[in-house]
């Protein structure tokens, strides 16, 4: 696939998900290629709890995280040393958050700040929260002194959908998105003047969703070769959620963007009529390079097949 930065499909259409609601994620978000940003409030900026109900998964991908941390940090963390101070508004800005807005919940996650004073400031924020966490700064842009560059400069990503971080490390925007299909044309200009005319104190969020082939979190590269069988079980195939924000940091002025990932199966919505059907003709309406981009091949196969034997 390649870096969350609004690269995927929807524009977002309702500013949370609920677990109660019937309606597939793909039917209320859609597949327009815009910004779709909604603002958020302050006490919802970073949820404590999972926007799809799975009370687990706040332990469970903490606990992944630090175990990345921990194994293979090189993968899942970069700093590129111009952004320290920046780093460490992200984390008292998490520390604050959670102290203020978690109603006691998250004390432990708080209380992990806390514990790894001797860490680089961005480890130590990501290591209390689900999201990922992701700096850019703003770089002078010549002849076009309006606009600015926005260059990723740190980074702890333990959650990629497809995307290597040292690969991203130190580009701008456009070039972090550059084999994105339709990016250039279509949102590298409003993407660019947004970020630049961002302001601190407001919190912007969007929704993005994908069709994927493990419920695997930590996936820098895709990780089927070939496609799914006909008669594979909708428990194969995954909706990969993504919520994320943007929010600029008053002291350093760098732009913090935060992502919470959920996975769910396809098998969630199985029995739901014509819920299936209509992510098919979803992906039908797609072009070529963004069909190719998004790996359906690999499972569209089976979503007709499914949708074949329950008609």
């Amino acid at each position: 696939m390649g870096p969350a930065f609004f690269i995927a499909d929807p524009a977002s259409q309702e500013a949370l998900m609920d677990e109660t609601d019937a309606q597939p994620p793909w039917q209320r978000l859609g597949s327009k290629f815009t910004l779709g940003l909604r603002s958020r409030a302050e006490a919802d900026w970073l949820p404590h709890d999972d926007a799809f109900g799975n009370h687990k998964s706040r332990a469970d991908q903490l606990s992944r995280k630090a175990s990345l941390l921990d194994t293979s940090r090189h993968e899942v963390f970069a700093c590129d040393g111009t952004s320290l101070a920046a780093c460490a508004e992200v984390r008292d800005m998490v520390k604050a958050h959670l102290e203020t807005h978690h109603d006691g919940r998250s004390d432990g996650d708080a209380a992990r700040l806390s514990a790894h004073s001797d860490m680089h400031p961005l480890e130590q924020a990501a290591r209390a929260v689900p999201e990922d966490l992701l700096v850019l700064a703003p770089r002078d842009r010549a002849p076009d002194a309006a606009v600015l560059d926005w260059v990723l400069v740190s980074a702890a990503l333990a959650f990629p959908a497809h995307w290597v971080l040292a690969e991203k490390m130190g580009r701008p925007l456009a070039g972090i998105h550059e084999p994105v299909p339709h990016y250039e044309e279509r949102l590298e200009r409003p993407m660019d003047r947004f970020f630049t005319a961002m302001t601190v104190g407001p919190i912007s969020h969007r929704w993005n969703w994908s069709v994927v082939t493990t419920d695997q979190l930590f996936t820098p590269h895709r990780m089927r070769r070939m496609p799914l069988a006909e008669n594979a079980g909708l428990d194969q195939i995954f909706l990969r959620m993504e919520s994320q924000t943007l929010r600029k940091l008053p002291l350093s002025g760098h732009i913090l963007f935060t992502i919470r990932t959920h996975v769910l199966p396809l098998s969630r919505w199985a029995e739901q009529d014509g819920a299936i059907g209509s992510l098919v003709e979803m992906l039908d309406e797609m072009s070529p390079q963004t069909r190719a981009y998004k790996g359906v091949p690999m499972y569209e196969d089976a979503l007709r097949a499914f949708v074949a034997r329950a008609s």
